[in-house]
């Protein structure tokens, strides 16, 4: 089974909250205080029979559509309304052999267990994965679980060493075949525990006398468990409470998974979770993690619940905002810190010390305040960014992004075709030091640095002047123009010219045209 939709109304501090079309992995993000620990309540004990909320269950499998349970593809449950079918439907989930199929799994946000009573082990108990499993297992509190769980491990390599010990008495010839049909039930979780932890090793348990497990790093002393960080011990935690069970079908609801946890430890946690049931399972995500919201955002199933509205929907779907969401957008992050939440990265050519960033920024200051300036050095990166720039927008919420270049040896149509996406702009001058040469901002450049005290310096003196320097250096010009368009429309050696200050136009555009038509020979003739 699945949620396909749920409402909720007037369940303090939520005023109202709908969401609906969910899929398979769903993270819903808001501020401590916002009710996210109370909507896992709501749910929780909705499923157990409570009818908290408005919901639509929808079934994952055959079993679930027949008669005698849903009776369809979907279940309606209405909020004070009993219902039978559902009531009927859990407590149907009948678990034997480590199955659980179909039912809730919760993993709230209180994770720490204080202290561990361990039972001694019956060694005439059996294996407990042959009793049947409580149709409300997963219901129950994390902490309470486990407790259990240390408990079942040791009664369960109980269990199997007195397997070995009965069949080894039979027919001893055949031990190794014996221990290959019984397999050491710890060995999964050591699996799991070198995946989790990179360089540690869970090391053997005794079930004669159970205590914490214990481990290694590399060839290290053999440490307790407890002296792993409180995110190591944890991970570890929720990770072998899950798939002490094939849990399949199910709706996984986890509170916080990002407590106490590393962003690099919280994102395997999830990977791992989401493999669990061959990927038949439902995820719902309860956070506030800035990293969470980023990194799964382009799924399409982030929402925020906003504190601020009274009425209307509080949940945003991340995926839908836009420019006319401006203030949704600033609240998301001011409560989750989205470093870049609401932003304008705008890349430029250049470094960090370079006049061009210095200049963006300076108009940036005064005319997008909310937008941030980042050199990423040549040309080629801008290029390379703007490929890629719909799949980073995509990927990453509440930022937009938009990239300025030189115009260089560009023609109008090759502008044209670069700007045609509408993220990338480029200089109507070749470079941006060109934009001040400019009679207007330079007379105002020579007033600020007094340099008119003693030369009279006018409009007309200056155009004069900047006129000369464009005449001076013509023939510069003229070839570093020329070289830059063979350069970005061509691929073979471009030519160049040797003491160009010495020479006249019409020669320097001589010998550029005898080099390109060489460079054209060399690679016809091959």
């Amino acid at each position: 089974m699945k949620i396909v939709s749920f409402e909720i109304n007037d369940y303090n501090p939520i005023k109202h909250l709908h969401l609906e079309n969910l899929g398979n992995t769903v993270i819903i993000a808001g501020a401590n205080g916002s009710g996210k620990t109370r909507l896992k309540q709501s749910i929780v004990q909705t499923l157990q029979g409570q009818s908290l909320i408005d919901m639509t269950i929808g079934a994952t499998r055959k079993e679930e559509r027949d008669e005698k349970y849903f009776n369809g593809d979907t279940l309606q449950i209405k909020r004070g309304v009993k219902n039978p079918i559902l009531e009927n439907y859990i407590n149907s989930r009948k678990y034997s052999s480590s199955g659980y199929v179909g039912s809730l799994v919760q993993i709230d946000s209180s994770r720490n267990v204080e202290t561990l009573k361990y039972s001694a082990v019956n060694w005439l108990g059996g294996d407990p994965d042959d009793q049947e499993t409580a149709t409300n297992f997963y219901f129950n509190s994390f902490s309470n679980r486990w407790s259990n769980f240390m408990n079942y491990i040791h009664q369960k390599a109980a269990a199997r060493d007195k397997k070995l010990a009965d069949e080894l008495k039979k027919n001893p010839k055949n031990g190794e075949q014996i221990i290959v049909d019984y397999p050491d039930p710890l060995e999964k979780y050591k699996d799991i525990f070198a995946t989790l932890l990179p360089g540690k090793q869970l090391q053997d348990i005794n079930p004669a006398s159970p205590k914490e497990f214990h481990y290694k790093e590399g060839q290290g002393p053999i440490l307790p468990f407890k002296s792993l960080s409180s995110g190591e011990q944890e991970v570890v935690k929720v990770v072998f409470d899950v798939v002490r069970k094939d849990i399949r079908h199910s709706v996984i609801i986890v509170d916080e998974p990002e407590l106490h946890l590393h962003p690099t430890l919280t994102f395997k946690l999830i990977e791992t979770l989401k493999t669990i049931g061959d990927h038949t399972n439902q995820f719902i995500f309860l956070t506030h993690s800035a990293d969470l919201i980023s990194t799964y955002y382009s799924t399409g199933d982030v929402y925020f619940i906003d504190n601020s509205v009274t009425g209307a929907n509080q949940a945003h779907k991340l995926s839908e905002l836009n420019h006319s969401h401006s203030q949704v957008v600033q609240l998301i992050g001011q409560n989750l810190g989205l470093f870049a939440v609401g932003k304008k990265l705008i890349f430029v050519e250049g470094e960090n010390s370079s006049l061009d960033r210095l200049t963006y920024h300076a108009i940036v200051q005064r005319i997008i305040p909310d937008a941030k300036i980042i050199p990423v050095g040549s040309v080629l990166n801008i290029n390379t960014l703007s490929t890629i720039e719909e799949q980073i927008r995509n990927s990453i919420f509440g930022i937009d992004i938009y990239m300025i270049r030189d115009r260089d040896g560009l023609n109008e149509k090759q502008i044209e075709d670069i700007e045609r996406n509408g993220r990338v702009r480029c200089l109507r001058k070749r470079h941006i030091e060109n934009y001040f040469l400019d009679p207007e901002v330079l007379l105002k450049v020579t007033e600020k640095l007094y340099l008119n005290i003693d030369t009279e310096f006018t409009i007309e003196s200056i155009s004069s002047e900047i006129k000369s320097i464009a005449e001076n250096s013509l023939n510069f010009n003229l070839l570093k123009n020329t070289k830059e368009y063979l350069s970005l429309n061509h691929f073979f050696k471009v030519p160049t010219v040797k003491a160009v200050e010495t020479k006249t136009c019409d020669v320097i555009k001589n010998e550029l045209t005898k080099g390109v038509k060489s460079s054209i020979n060399s690679l016809t003739s091959g």
